[in-house]
């Protein structure tokens, strides 16, 4: 039976291909971000800004206008930053927070009402394999969602008893536009950062550019739907990145940390 999907951050990368295909599943999918309705797309299209409260509420009263219910909500707009903790713009961390964990709290906030009075939905939140680690220079990338990781475990507790479920994903680096998005601190050379920075940021854009392909995340996405007890967390990506997060559990503090150095070269 075609459920109602609303996906924010719809305009490009993930969020496009995973509503491309609930849209081919026969699924109604409205897909979200600043500007979509200037684009045009396979699935229905709504202007929606994660960090305004208000046009979120209009546009999910929109879709319950037209389709009566929303049967599941995939927060999947975010925005990465890269840079020293030492030097990040605060303006640029609030942003970073703002979309990633308050556009993911404004958004279910203003669904759940609807949701517990079906008594039925889902919700499935877009994190990263980064939460699972304070990487260097993406301290506030972690950090966010890290934050959506918690709220999401928190919200399955709390919803069960409605019929509700939710459960979060852990993307691995994936070939999406993150890296053209993601904010950069700009650091002068004589920073005591710049060097090593400059180095890992390499690394970081080649972790996306050489990423697995966001084509897997579909499929997945309607595994999880059609589940009746879906899971807390779903991880995705390459086989050395789910084994950093299992290394980190198993090895003393010390020895990981030497790892992750040697690996970015610090």
């Amino acid at each position: 039976m075609p459920k109602v999907i609303l996906i924010t951050g719809a305009s490009t990368g993930l969020g496009e291909t995973i509503a491309n295909y609930l849209t081919d599943k026969g699924h109604i999918v409205y897909g979200t971000s600043r500007s979509i309705e200037q684009l045009s797309k396979s699935f229905h299209t709504l202007t929606m800004d994660v960090c305004d409260e208000e046009n979120i509420h209009v546009g999910i009263q929109h879709i319950l206008q037209a389709q009566g219910h929303i049967d599941v909500l995939i927060n999947n707009a975010g925005l990465a930053i890269a840079g020293p903790v030492e030097s990040l713009p605060l303006a640029d961390f609030q942003k970073v927070f703002d979309t990633n964990v308050f556009g993911t709290l404004r958004t279910i906030q203003a669904v759940l009402p609807s949701m517990r009075q079906q008594k039925s939905g889902l919700i499935i939140n877009i994190s990263s394999i980064a939460a699972e680690a304070g990487l260097p220079f993406r301290g506030g990338y972690c950090a966010s969602k890290a934050a959506v990781d918690r709220l999401t475990e928190a919200l399955r507790f709390e919803v069960a008893s409605f019929g509700i479920q939710a459960c979060y994903i852990q993307p691995g680096g994936t070939k999406t536009d993150i890296n053209k998005n993601r904010l950069r601190v700009s650091l002068p050379t004589d920073s005591v950062y710049k060097k090593t920075f400059d180095r890992t940021y390499t690394l970081i854009d080649e972790s996306v550019s050489q990423g697995i392909k966001p084509d897997e995340f579909g499929p997945l996405i309607d595994k999880i739907m059609q589940s009746p007890r879906v899971e807390r967390m779903y991880r995705v990506g390459k086989s050395l990145e789910k084994f950093s997060v299992l290394l980190k559990q198993l090895l003393p503090t010390r020895i990981y940390e030497r790892m992750i150095r040697t690996h970015y070269e610090m």
